[in-house]
């Protein structure tokens, strides 16, 4: 029997998962301070906005698009302009702009931001006991050159981005449809699977997936024509013509600017968005420097997260605290413990090591409370389906750690390698910290620092046997399968994502049970793997949670933090 797929927002509700590469989102905001900073911060008398509250006193008119904003955008923050192969966190925050996809997220601050609300099609119709969602496409669809969007662009869309020569990684959430597979595999030149009549797309599953809906609505499912050709298109060109969202491209100039304009062709039937006319980001500002320009009024935002040191001065003076915004992030920065690798083959090694760690000294190469919050499970604090548990300290229980040593029968001393990123601010303190931290239980750390693109190529192979490695992770979506089944599915303990090698067999059934559960029991199925997962197995070290923070100018209004994209949303900025 049919049914309307129910938001969740109506009820317990159910958040999106994160991808199966290494997240290079999370890793571009390390941040860094030195004790002084930190203490001074936890002793701060600054205050902040609320996470994600909208501000500005005068609500823009409806269609109505004004005036330019101008905004600071880091060098290397645009991963691709193709918009079925953009990641990083800026080009989502682009992507939200130019894009309406199939479904989308509400345009409201905080977890509310994280709702399904229709897109280019209404929400989904389930049949065939959860395994066809049927959408309906909404009148008035249209890309920016005047084109309706049709339930065939749609399904050509998805099989664009799934395919080889353009997927990025988040074709791996569409392997549950019939023939998706096969088609990126090289198999066929189809996806039997999904179906479309004039005015419908269906999309059938091998197995019910119940975090299907958020996945029909990743950046990466940006609509295309049909006959857009199936290779990078990375000139900014398809976001000129083809955009679908209140914005469309009106310029990319490669390391220097990007100029979006309103799109006179988006239907605010579809969402009221969009109240600005032009905004014009320049690439190559870095954070402290652009933090400087809205100071001086010359800038209206930045794109970056604010480092530690703006933080503090910033919060430190009361005038400035209606332009200061904190958000938690829906990230987890953790220690990966190969599982595969002795002695981190043994539970108890694993587990001592989470009461040897810590979070809070580590936490304050982050940027301390300001920064962030302590955190030793693996979903981040704010999901839907979080729940709070405490097995590992904040501060160290090494007693308890050299209990565990003992019992594990492993000679000490031992040497294991430590492998992070080196260039960005706060990561090789922290290994550091890490490094001095499991001296006394007789773990000798070796650091092994390199850039970023070099070690996350590096760790996420697991020919090459790393033993630890700090990583951040931001969830794709809000769901716990984001985080636990991409990260730790112990039917792939080679897949790239399983940094630990998790591969523990008792755990296989409760996975595939969990990714298959709706609502409620969704919710409550990865709250118990949470737990479960860190008491008997112990694959990570989770270390904490950390936060976003912007600094807008005095004319900015309608600010909006996008948790579901982890940017700002600019569909509901507009100048006072």
């Amino acid at each position: 029997m049919a049914r309307e797929y129910t938001p969740p927002g109506s009820g317990p509700r159910f958040r999106p998962p994160r991808r199966l590469t290494a997240r290079p989102r999370a890793a571009g905001v390390a941040l860094a301070v030195t004790a002084a900073l930190v203490l001074a911060a936890c002793s701060s008398s600054g205050t902040s906005s609320g996470a994600g509250t909208p501000t500005g006193s005068a609500a823009p008119k409806t269609g109505v698009a004004t005036g330019t904003l101008t905004g600071a955008m880091a060098s290397g923050a645009i991963d691709s302009m193709d918009p079925n192969r953009w990641y990083f966190a800026v080009t989502w925050g682009l992507a939200n702009a130019l894009c309406t996809t199939l479904v989308r997220y509400a345009d409201q601050p905080g977890t509310a931001g994280t709702t399904i609300v229709p897109g280019t099609a209404n929400l989904p119709v389930l049949s065939d006991n959860g395994l066809v969602y049927t959408f309906t496409m909404r009148p008035g669809a249209r890309f920016s050159d005047g084109q309706p969007i049709t339930p065939a662009d749609i399904k050509y869309t998805f099989m664009r981005l799934m395919a080889p020569a353009v997927n990025t990684g988040t074709g791996v959430y569409f392997t549950n449809v019939i023939g998706a597979n096969a088609y990126m595999n090289g198999k066929s030149g189809t996806v039997p699977g999904i179906t479309t009549t004039a005015n419908t797309i269906s999309f059938h599953l091998t197995s019910p997936d119940g975090a299907f809906v958020y996945k029909a609505a990743l950046p990466t499912t940006c609509p295309v024509p049909v006959g857009t050709p199936l290779k990078p298109i990375e000139n900014g060109s398809l976001e000129e013509n083809d955009a679908s969202g209140p914005f469309k491209l009106a310029s990319y100039s490669p390391g220097r600017q990007i100029v979006m304009v309103f799109n006179k062709e988006y239907d605010q039937a579809l969402g009221e968005r969009g109240h600005v006319a032009k905004i014009v980001f320049t690439i190559g500002d870095e954070s402290t420097q652009a933090v400087l320009q809205i100071e001086a009024g010359q800038l209206d935002f930045n794109t970056s997260n604010l480092a530690t040191a703006d933080i503090l001065k910033l919060s430190q003076n009361a005038a400035l605290a209606s332009q200061i915004h904190s958000s938690p992030r829906p990230s987890l920065t953790y220690i990966f413990l190969n599982n595969q690798v002795p002695p981190l083959n043994n539970l108890d090694v694993r587990k001592a090591i989470n009461y040897a760690v810590n979070r809070t000294a580590i936490l304050a190469q982050w940027g301390g409370p300001l920064a962030g919050a302590q955190s030793d499970q693996i979903i981040p604090a704010g999901q839907s389906d979080y729940k709070q548990y405490t097995i590992y300290p904040n501060t160290p229980n090494l007693a308890e750690a050299k209990t565990l040593m003992k019992e594990s029968g492993v000679k000490t001393p031992v040497s294991l390698v430590l492998r992070t990123q080196n260039d960005a601010p706060g990561f090789m303190n922290m290994a550091q910290v890490i490094q001095a931290n499991l001296a006394p239980i007789g773990i000798n750390v070796q650091i092994v620092g390199s850039p970023n693109s070099v070690n996350s190529s590096y760790i996420v192979n697991y020919k090459a046997r790393v033993p630890m490695g700090i990583e951040p992770w931001s969830l794709d979506f809000p769901d716990g399968e984001a985080i636990i089944n991409t990260g730790l599915d112990p039917q792939t303990p080679d897949a790239l994502a399983n940094m630990a090698r998790f591969s523990a067999a008792s755990f296989i059934a409760p996975f595939n049970q969990a990714v298959t559960q709706t609502g409620a029991a969704r919710v409550s199925a990865y709250e118990a793997l949470d737990q479960q997962i860190m008491s008997q197995q112990a694959p990570y070290a989770p270390l904490f949670n950390p936060k976003w923070y912007d600094f807008v100018s005095t004319r900015l209004g309608g600010y909006v933090y996008s948790e579901a994209m982890d940017a700002i949303n600019y569909n509901t900025l507009y100048i006072k």
